[in-house]
């Protein structure tokens, strides 16, 4: 690596880490005063809080790296032509596409290494993020009904109907009826908090139960552990998103998937990859366009930026629509991920590849 190289690497960087601290301090600031409320009426304290939004900057850097990458590309190459750099370049016999090449390269670098965040440092803190936003602050999707806070859900044998506590971890107003193929009531439970440990533990209760020849027998309890059909499991939705599993592991879950002709997996997987990777071809096409406008009306990033943005939001809205029809399977998973990539790269190649010969 010769001193250009390292001077354009340098720049690029050291751009990058001024992007990713700007947008990823905006949209902490953001999220923390929209979701604190949140956190203070679960009494949960500010330290948690903030705990909890440090451990989601993998994720917002998932999201935001794409941009960041343009953005850090449209800069460093902002900043050589507005100090006259790059015509200084040009002057001394070195071509676009070499000045160009480090900027593209460290694009990919940087590309490379959030798909090894992906692999193996999302994962982990999106389950803890999941974990605690829908067991302490949030209340996870619910299977059954849920009228005034109450929820009512239909078992194998029974219905069951509770409150949840402030915390998700217990259940109080829990009662449990059972009915057999007669509508005839067999057992029925009712207790004032509930919590579950491989069987519920009932506390301050009462049970009523069926005898063989109709009567009822009634006790009361203090404490009680039963065995029922059903669990919490059986309550709430399950919480998966892409996003908790690694990619091999997304893989995996697609080649078994596909064997069962379900397409879900391998649209989830070929969806994260390349928004990953979109940042790299929209730098592509940013580049002869910040250089078209230095060329034409003299402007660099006060125009360059804002316009390289809007196209950005354009494409990844074309992305977006791919991934909505590929789950329509009006595309294939392969041709929703990649043919805007391959689009806007080829338009990007082509137009750096005029401009440098003098067209």
């Amino acid at each position: 690596m010769n001193l250009l190289d390292r001077y354009i690497f340098k720049q690029f960087f050291w751009n990058l880490i001024l992007v990713l601290g700007g947008l990823l301090s905006l949209y902490l600031l953001i999220d923390f005063f929209e979701q604190i409320d949140r956190f203070t009426e679960k009494g949960q304290t500010i330290g948690f809080a903030l705990r909890f939004f440090m451990m989601k900057i993998p994720t917002i850097y998932y999201q935001l790296s794409p941009v960041s990458i343009l953005l850090a590309g449209i800069i460093t190459l902002g900043i050589l032509n507005h100090n006259r750099e790059a015509m200084a370049l040009n002057a001394g016999g070195i071509s676009l596409l070499r000045i160009i090449a480090p900027v593209i390269l460290a694009s990919l670098l940087l590309t490379l290494l959030t798909v090894a965040m992906s692999q193996w440092l999302l994962p982990i803190t999106t389950k803890k993020t999941n974990k605690i936003w829908y067991t302490i602050i949030n209340t996870p999707a619910i299977n059954g009904i849920n009228q005034a806070g109450r929820i009512f859900y239909r078992g194998i044998e029974g219905i069951y109907s509770f409150k949840l506590s402030k915390d998700n971890n217990s259940y109080t107003e829990f009662i449990y009826s059972a009915w057999d193929n007669k509508y005839t009531l067999t057992n029925f439970l009712t207790a004032e908090e509930a919590r579950y440990k491989k069987e519920w533990h009932l506390k301050n209760g009462l049970e009523k139960t069926l005898n063989p020849d109709g009567s009822y027998t009634i006790s009361s309890f203090t404490e009680r552990q039963v065995q029922l059909k059903e669990g919490p499991a059986d309550f709430f939705a399950p919480i998966f998103r892409p996003d908790e599993q690694s990619l091999t592991f997304l893989w995996h879950k697609a080649q078994d998937e596909k064997i069962r002709g379900i397409m879900t997996g391998i649209i989830d997987f070929y969806a994260r990859l390349s928004f990953i990777f979109l940042g790299v071809p929209l730098l592509i096409l940013a580049i002869p366009l910040t250089i078209h406008i230095h060329q034409r009306w003299g402007r660099d990033l006060s125009v360059s930026i804002p316009l390289s943005c809007c196209l950005a939001f354009v494409f990844w809205g074309i992305w977006s629509t791919l991934q909505s029809l590929s789950q329509a399977t009006v595309v294939s998973p392969v041709m929703a991920a990649w043919s805007i990539h391959s689009a806007i790269a080829l338009i990007g190649a082509g137009w750096t590849l005029r401009i440098n010969q003098g067209g």
